[in-house]
């Protein structure tokens, strides 16, 4: 039996594996944020159209109606610090704006002052939908009264 082995394949093999692992899991970590991202100004852009093609006539009603709405959504984020939604009613326009923010993963470990969160943000303006209007228009346009 030979008494010398080398043990460099070894070492190269466990410094490998711990790179690779630690590679997956930043991976694993920017796919949340991206899945949660895109979950966001999917929530937004809903509350947003919602918030147009409610028939409620009354904004106090229609605004509690749009928070319900807002807050039975927010449970499905992974990793997010979300803000509440701001919606606004203006005129015959609806307002809403998020904000949410994913904090930076091992954060003891960071050797930059800089930012210790991730943060993104979506805006959305559309306008309110009157059924009856919308018909008389599209009557008119075809030249009907």
């Amino acid at each position: 039996m030979k008494k010398k082995i080398d043990a460099y394949l070894t070492i190269e093999a466990s410094l490998l594996i711990s790179i690779i692992i630690g590679v997956i899991l930043l991976v694993i970590y920017l796919l949340f944020f991206q899945y949660d991202r895109c979950l966001m100004e999917h929530t937004t852009g809903v509350l947003g159209v919602r918030g147009c093609t409610l028939q409620i006539t009354d904004k106090e009603r229609l605004l509690i109606e749009l928070m319900e709405y807002s807050e039975q959504k927010d449970k499905r984020y992974l990793a997010w610090d979300m803000d509440d939604a701001i919606v606004q009613l203006k005129g015959n326009s609806v307002f809403v704006k998020r904000d949410g923010k994913l904090r930076f993963p091992f954060r003891s470990m960071m050797f930059w002052n800089g930012e210790r969160e991730w943060k993104s943000s979506i805006e959305f303006r559309n306008y309110r939908i009157k059924p009856v209007e919308f018909i008389r228009s599209y009557r008119k346009v075809l030249g009907g009264v």
